[in-house]
């Protein structure tokens, strides 16, 4: 365990979930204080929940959120909570959707209950129901060191500027219910479908057998001569050679990536080191750290930190000074798809220049050519080459990926090279985009 000093922003981490793992709205018994976490994988969850759950002592329970950051949260049945339950935290975080971020305490009959949510995603240990208001109100405003909240929900009796007073029962009223399962479950389900196809191809195999016995019984056996033709190969024509747009990295997938990986490695604190520049491609996302407090930072809290946050999927490799350490996590399943393109050079410009007019936003951009394949050595052409126009941009920004999701998601024929985020910027332009939009 890394040696946390002893500030404002780790004193909400006193007596967390001391008041219980359950509170009641309108009659509905509610599970909270769940560990959440990120799900890199939503299409074959279950593998990365349980390596999850065998590393976290205690938890037998578990709840899959889908939103646009796919999510997981453990439960442990010693801490009061119940297969079947289904999450607050889960059922709050969807009322909320529509707001960048949202940070909140609620006054309810077990205590205070304490929940913080970025970018869709509710923050990995931030679901809390507190024993006492004291403890509540440390939780609530070590979180407001972190700026740009979209919607702050407390008592009204705390007279917080800029806050507003929300009620449980109207949040989760009509919202869909996330519940806790157990592991071995989901696992004996999946077993009774296996046998039930295993049962469906037996049964098939046993019928086309006797059918094939039957035919043999009342059709005479006939044995027919027939003359060998001559082989001819046909001549294969050369393989095409795929165009520039036809594999590039999905646009979701590349976006939920860089995403999560930025979010998880910045709201990491690890005493005397200050997270660098994180660079993703849809290689992998490499980033660094260098010392902060020189006279308390050390490799080991730097990797102790890493493996207590559970990023096991991190290269670490520090420089001979132990003054710095460079990162790199590996992505192996962003899947690379054909995107073909729909506008010619000239309409992409001219809606390019609309966007940038109509936003006011940063937005650089350049035609440019892909020769392919690129000339000789000696400047010759060589045979078959083709020409593809595209217009690289570049954007430097306040607004995370999903929020620029919409402007990606209007031109088919986009490939990104990279996005970069900086952490050490302020609030100004902390997320960089770097990427071509190919033209018809």
């Amino acid at each position: 365990m890394v040696e946390m000093p002893n500030t404002l922003e780790n004193e909400g981490n006193v007596g967390r979930g001391s008041a219980g793992g359950s509170v009641i709205v309108d009659g509905t018994k509610y599970a909270v204080g769940l560990m959440w976490a990120p799900l890199q994988n939503p299409d074959d969850p279950l593998p990365e929940i349980r390596e999850a759950m065998e590393a976290e002592p205690g938890a037998d329970l578990y709840c899959q959120r889908s939103s646009s950051s796919p999510q997981y949260g453990l439960g442990k049945t010693y801490l009061g909570h119940h297969s079947g339950e289904p999450s607050l935290a889960a059922s709050v975080a969807s009322a909320l959707s529509d707001k960048t971020s949202a940070c909140g305490v609620f006054k309810v009959d077990e205590g205070w209950w304490f929940i913080a949510i970025r970018n869709d995603l509710i923050l990995a240990e931030e679901d809390i129901l507190f024993a006492t208001e004291a403890e509540a109100k440390r939780a609530f405003f070590a979180m407001m060191a972190v700026p740009d909240w979209g919607i702050r929900i407390v008592p009204p009796e705390w007279q917080v500027e800029g806050s507003v007073q929300k009620s449980l029962s109207d949040l989760v009223k009509g919202t869909r219910k996330t519940r806790l399962f157990e592991l071995s479950a989901t696992k004996k389900t999946q077993i009774l479908v296996l046998v039930a196809i295993l049962l469906i191809l037996l049964i098939g195999a046993v019928a086309y057998v006797i059918v094939s016995l039957l035919q043999g019984v009342f059709t005479p056996e006939k044995i027919v001569v027939l003359p060998t033709p001559e082989v001819v190969k046909p001549v294969e024509p050369a393989p095409e050679k795929p165009k520039p747009w036809e594999k590039v990295p999905e646009t979701d997938a590349f976006l939920n990536k860089c995403w999560n990986n930025s979010y998880q490695l910045s709201s990491i604190v690890i005493p005397g080191w200050q997270l660098g520049k994180v660079v993703c491609t849809p290689k992998g996302i490499t980033t660094g750290w260098r010392l902060s407090w020189q006279q308390g930072g050390r490799i080991a809290w730097l990797k102790a930190a890493l493996d207590e946050y559970k990023l096991n999927k991190i290269t670490v490799k520090a420089d001979p000074s132990g003054s710095a350490a460079e990162g790199s996590i590996s992505f192996a399943d962003i899947p690379m798809v054909a995107s073909v393109p729909l506008l010619t050079a000239d309409q992409l410009r001219e809606q390019l220049t609309d966007i940038k007019q109509a936003t006011a936003q940063p937005i650089q951009f350049s035609e440019q050519t892909i020769l392919d394949p690129p000339n000789n050595a000696d400047g010759t052409v060589p045979a078959n080459q083709q020409t593809y126009k595209y217009f690289s941009f570049s954007i430097a920004s306040s607004y995370s990926p999903w929020e620029w999701k919409v402007f990606f998601d209007k031109f088919s024929g986009l490939e990104f090279l990279k996005i970069e985020y900086d952490p050490t910027v302020g609030s100004s332009n902390k997320w960089t985009y770097e990427g071509r939009i190919y033209a018809k």
